[in-house]
């Protein structure tokens, strides 16, 4: 007897398969954003500053975001080492914690200035107070010091280099108008310096006041007034060599003498040798010459 169920072979429908049961989504569904809550915020300056900058309409998202682009701004290494610039109406005390973080030292002394080589400490004394009080970091005060000792250097050798050039130009011009003269009038000068007890650092004095030549003329006025270096008529009482101009009034002199001019004319006269030899004589001291030893 045929069985009462088919099968597949024999061409019987397949049983229908039960239905399948709901698959849930893989993806899980996202919260829906909701606004900041300020009221909960205890401090009241944060919630009101919050409040000003919006932030009741925004979402934690939006005040991490902002927070996380200013980190990129400033970056997180500078966290902590950012500074606010004092207002006009800072006290000192705010304004030397704004200069301190800007690497200002704790008081002068701080900027370890030392004084230049031959200088006291008086200078590099005010310069560190100033610096201190104008706020400078030890960077700068650095900085300055260094720039002023480059100037000061060059102006020091710019002075001693035009004391050099006033100093050669006065032995050029006093030569030239003491002519042979010269030598015994500085030795002159160094005499009456002594006996009138002048030191060294007085004559440098003297003649960084009034320039070399000046000071150097007005010695050697001084030696002929108190007559420790003259003959009257102006000669050296050790050589007796006149200045050109002493030689010059001295034979315009004896030229308008009748008797010096007879002598001088007259190769007969006397006294004629004489007068040559000092017509000579004054001659060569009014080129600056020393006279020839007859």
């Amino acid at each position: 007897m045929a069985d009462a169920q088919g099968s597949v072979d024999t061409g019987n429908p397949e049983a229908p398969a039960a239905p399948a049961a709901p698959v849930e989504s893989v993806a899980a569904v996202a919260p829906t954003p909701t606004n900041l809550d300020l009221a909960t915020i205890q401090n009241e300056d944060l919630r009101g500053w919050a409040e000003t900058k919006g932030f009741q309409n925004g979402t934690t998202e939006n005040v991490l975001n902002s927070y996380h682009n200013l980190e990129k701004l400033f970056g997180a290494d500078k966290a902590g080492h950012t500074i606010t610039l004092p207002t006009d109406d800072a006290t000192p005390e705010q304004r030397g914690e704004f200069f301190t973080k800007l690497g200002r030292p704790g008081d002068a002394t701080g900027y370890g200035l030392k004084p230049a080589e031959g200088e006291d400490t008086q200078f590099a004394e005010w310069a560190g107070a100033a610096f201190h009080k104008a706020g400078l970091s030890t960077a700068q005060a650095g900085e300055i010091a260094e720039a002023w000792a480059e100037f000061s250097g060059g102006h020091i050798k710019s002075a001693s280099d035009q004391s050099e050039i006033n100093a050669t130009n006065a032995v050029a011009d006093l030569k030239k108008e003491w002519g042979a003269a010269y030598d015994q009038n500085v030795a002159g000068i160094e005499r009456t310096a002594a006996a009138l007890g002048m030191t060294g650092d007085q004559l440098v004095g003297l003649r960084t006041a009034m320039g070399p030549k000046d000071a150097m003329l007005l010695v050697h006025s001084l030696g002929m007034k108190i007559g420790d270096d003259t003959f009257e008529g102006g000669e050296n009482r050790a050589t007796g060599v006149m200045t050109p101009a002493q030689a010059k009034a001295t034979l315009d002199e004896l030229m308008g003498s009748e008797e010096f001019n007879k002598a001088w004319l007259d190769k007969m006269h006397p006294n004629h040798k004489n007068v040559v030899s000092k017509k000579s004589e004054l001659s060569r001291l009014i080129a600056g010459e020393l006279p020839v030893a007859i």
